[in-house]
């Protein structure tokens, strides 16, 4: 008999821990996009530098006990979209993440019509992080699982990456 309440017990126990660690659909305002997230995020936008334009990102954020996820996104101005290929501003932009890490892995990707990318970066600090980039229009989306080597390869990343999709507003 208590063995069966001993599994009971750790049944109840795993149970919640799945619970606690359950998915929530994000699909934010004016964002044109959805993606799930292990939590409800902290959003923020922030001005960037960038020289003789006003630039602003968005960023949806969320800190798990293994890592940090993140889906972010930077209207462009027309004249700068219209200038380059959808290949050159994902290198320009991956190019950009990749200073002062170790660039790993990148293979292409489309979404629809959105030219994409995906890369792992090791930092020097020992912390990895795992990105997925997708440039549709004039928008760049950036999203990201920042953790332990190997993060890019685990169950949550994966569904966290798999989970974007673009939406019409």
């Amino acid at each position: 008999m208590r063995v069966v309440q001993w599994i009971g017990l750790v049944m109840l126990l795993l149970a919640g821990t799945a619970n606690a660690q359950g998915w929530t659909a994000f699909s934010p305002e004016g964002g044109r996009c959805k993606v799930d997230m292990p939590g409800a995020p902290a959003v923020e936008t922030v001005p960037l530098n960038s020289p003789g334009q006003a630039l602003t990102m968005t960023e949806a954020k969320v800190q798990t006990g293994a890592a940090t996820f993140f889906v972010s996104w930077v209207d462009y101005p027309e004249r700068i979209a219209l200038s380059a290929s959808s290949d050159a501003m994902l290198d320009k932009v991956r190019d950009g993440m990749a200073a002062g890490n170790t660039l790993r892995g990148e293979k292409k990707l489309t979404l629809g019509r959105a030219q994409g990318r995906e890369f792992t970066l090791a930092q020097a600090n020992g912390t990895t992080t795992a990105v997925r980039l997708y440039w549709a229009r004039n928008r760049l989306y950036q999203l990201g699982v920042t953790g332990r080597a190997g993060v890019e390869n685990q169950p949550e990343t994966r569904h966290f990456f798999d989970s974007f999709a673009l939406v019409r507003s």
